[in-house]
């Protein structure tokens, strides 16, 4: 199957992702969750997020929303 991972980073380092069978919902999730921010320890920690394209997903091994 086909999906779209909707992956984010934290400063840079990955936290996690969550896949898709539709575009549109992983943008959706996309606009909502990218580049919020908070501070800690006066740094600025920025989560940003992009949708991909993976073209095959094993449905029995992922959950695809």
């Amino acid at each position: 199957m086909t999906a779209f991972l909707l992956a984010c980073t934290l400063n840079g380092i990955a936290t996690g992702g969550i896949y898709f069978e539709n575009v549109n919902v992983c943008l959706q999730y996309k606009d909502k969750l990218n580049n919020q921010s908070y501070m800690k320890d006066d740094k600025p920690q920025v989560y940003e997020c992009m949708c991909k394209l993976v073209p095959f997903v094993d449905t029995e091994k992922v959950r695809v929303y």
